[in-house]
């Protein structure tokens, strides 16, 4: 009995042109590697959580206009798979690539993408539960002697939240204390930093910290989960 072939790696391409995407797919065809196409960014998650996917690939065209929340519904994924920008040099039609991060692993061009791409286990991604949320915040590290840094958050989920921060000390693994300003129990929260976007950093929604709950009271998780339940019924 012959033993069974390795399944093909399956990456998800986001884009919108035809040409464009048949340059992509001729290229992770070569290299023996599948490509699901869709056009738009909002089917991406929805399809990540129930596809095993070893890559995404997003075209620079739809990124250039993606809105700040289509980019920020993106985050779990492009930390969890390999993931890269395609773009197409006008003058020679040639394929440009830029890997979002180094999380999953590295690729300077589209063919050691493809490469990557089938070393990397699949993987479906739920996204997270997150819900755009403004609370004023003193943030710190729980090394740290100087006073905290006034900011505020971007988003927030019930396991943690998006923090505006310039601060290049925040790495991730930091240790941090949050105080989170009009909570009724004002004791800090304990926090750890599990990824941050550099500033300047491209197709990013902004600098800062995405940072998970490591202690929090029962009446601050309470009241968290209530103010995200009016977040969302919010228009």
């Amino acid at each position: 009995m012959q033993p069974e072939s390795p399944p093909t790696p399956l990456v998800l391409l986001v884009c919108r042109s035809a040409s464009r995407s048949q340059l992509y797919r001729a290229v992770m065809d070569r290299k023996g590697v599948a490509c699901l196409m869709v056009t738009s960014l909002k089917e991406v998650n929805a399809l990540a959580a129930g596809t095993a996917f070893s890559g995404l690939l997003l075209d620079m065209p739809v990124m250039v206009k993606a809105t700040p929340s289509e980019r920020l519904a993106l985050e779990d994924l492009q930390r969890a798979l390999p993931c890269a920008y395609l773009n197409i040099a006008p003058a020679s039609d040639s394929i440009k690539l830029m890997m979002v991060n180094d999380l999953q692993g590295t690729a300077a061009t589209i063919e050691e993408f493809a490469e990557l791409s089938t070393r990397f286990p699949a993987r479906c991604v739920a996204p997270k539960d997150r819900i755009t949320l403004h609370l004023h915040t003193l943030l710190q590290s729980a090394a740290a002697t100087s006073p905290p840094e006034q900011t505020v958050t971007l988003d927030l989920s019930p396991g943690g939240c998006f923090l505006f921060s310039v601060d290049p000390s925040l790495q991730t693994g930091t240790q941090l204390s949050l105080q989170f300003i009009g909570l009724n129990d004002p004791a800090p929260i304990n926090a750890a930093v599990c990824w941050r976007n550099p500033f300047g950093a491209p197709g990013k929604p902004g600098p800062g910290v995405g940072a998970k709950f490591v202690q929090i009271s029962p009446a601050q998780r309470e009241q968290l989960m209530e103010l995200l339940q009016q977040a969302s019924h919010e228009p």
